[in-house]
């Protein structure tokens, strides 16, 4: 996660205001990073982003411009207000970045040595990505955001836009995903990445963040809070939770050494209760709105890392 450039009036304290919109000193930067990326890339990318982000690239009579090229049009013809959603789109489209490609070769047996040719040729197919990188790079779009002081940053994969997280608190969901990538639980780290993913995305979908908030809690704790049932849902463990607290224990135990235990059931139905669009009903259900998601999100880090971790565990 880059940090943006502080103007001089906010260096001395104070916190500079980050932009929502596109600046209309970033507008032409940013078509152009366009224009480049869909040329360098070649194919057909530039319909398939007019196509997900329903941009009509014709001119409205009907009329042929050959001297507007449809890489052209897309660049310069999008509204303003739209740009940041053609190069969320565009991101997803462009070369995976090389890291993800060479984890992706096979490897040898230990002990094994590849064949000249082999070698050669994975080489050759790496080369031949990153040259291709080479010429679509985040790197440009990213100091343009950064310079330009804008809420969305490149996400770390390099596939979309995300909305700007502090850098500590960063590192904070970063850690909570890293524990909980083992196998006794399950797939919390997945869910929790999800949840994050689509609470930040440039277009958040709350609803599905929430969901997975509260997927990658019931992952995280399922094994120490209700591994003999099957299909343990955050509602049957908290329920199942006063039967087993005698055999529950936290980490900080405080003056009583059951009240670490209770705080973390409590958040577990803070978070359960607080979806709103768990289950359909005679009035209309109200969807979590994005606030409600980073909350949830967060608040499930906090519980899968207290599981993950074994701050909360079997005694």
């Amino acid at each position: 996660m880059t940090i943006p450039w502080t103007p001089l009036p906010y260096r001395d304290g104070g916190t500079a205001p980050l932009r929502e919109d596109v600046s209309a000193a970033l507008e032409t930067p940013l078509r152009e990073w366009i224009h480049a990326a869909v040329l360098r890339h070649g194919g057909e990318v530039w319909r398939r982003v007019a196509i997900r982000c329903d941009l009509v690239l014709d001119t409205e009579d009907g009329s042929d411009e050959p001297d507007v090229d449809y890489p052209e049009r897309l660049a310069y013809w999008a509204p303003s207000e739209r740009l940041l959603e053609v190069v969320d789109a565009l991101l997803d489209l462009l070369p995976v970045p090389v890291p993800a490609v060479v984890a992706a070769l096979p490897v040898a047996p230990a002990g094994d040595v590849p064949k000249p040719g082999v070698l050669m040729s994975l080489m050759a197919g790496v080369s031949r990505v990153a040259a291709q990188q080479g010429a679509v790079s985040r790197r440009p779009l990213q100091q343009l955001l950064d310079d330009a002081r804008s809420r969305y940053t490149v996400r770390s994969d390099g596939r979309a836009l995300v909305a700007r997280i502090d850098p500590a608190v960063a590192r904070t969901l970063r850690a909570a995903v890293e524990s909980a990538d083992r196998p006794e639980r399950g797939s919390a780290s997945e869910h929790l990445t999800e949840a994050i993913t689509w609470a930040y995305a440039l277009v958040p979908d709350p609803v599905k963040a929430y969901s997975e908030a509260i997927k990658a809690v019931e992952s995280a704790a399922h094994a120490t809070v209700d591994p003999k049932r099957d299909r343990a849902t955050l509602g049957t463990m908290l329920g199942e939770m006063p039967k087993i607290a005698h055999k529950l224990v936290f980490d900080i135990e405080g003056a009583d050494p059951q009240e670490g235990v209770e705080m973390v059931r409590r958040m577990m139905k803070q978070l359960w209760d607080g979806q709103t669009s768990r289950h359909g009903k005679q009035r209309p259900t109200r969807k979590e709105t994005p606030a409600e998601a980073k909350a949830a999100a967060h608040l499930a880090a906090v519980l899968v890392q207290y599981f993950s971790s074994g701050a909360i565990r079997r005694a």
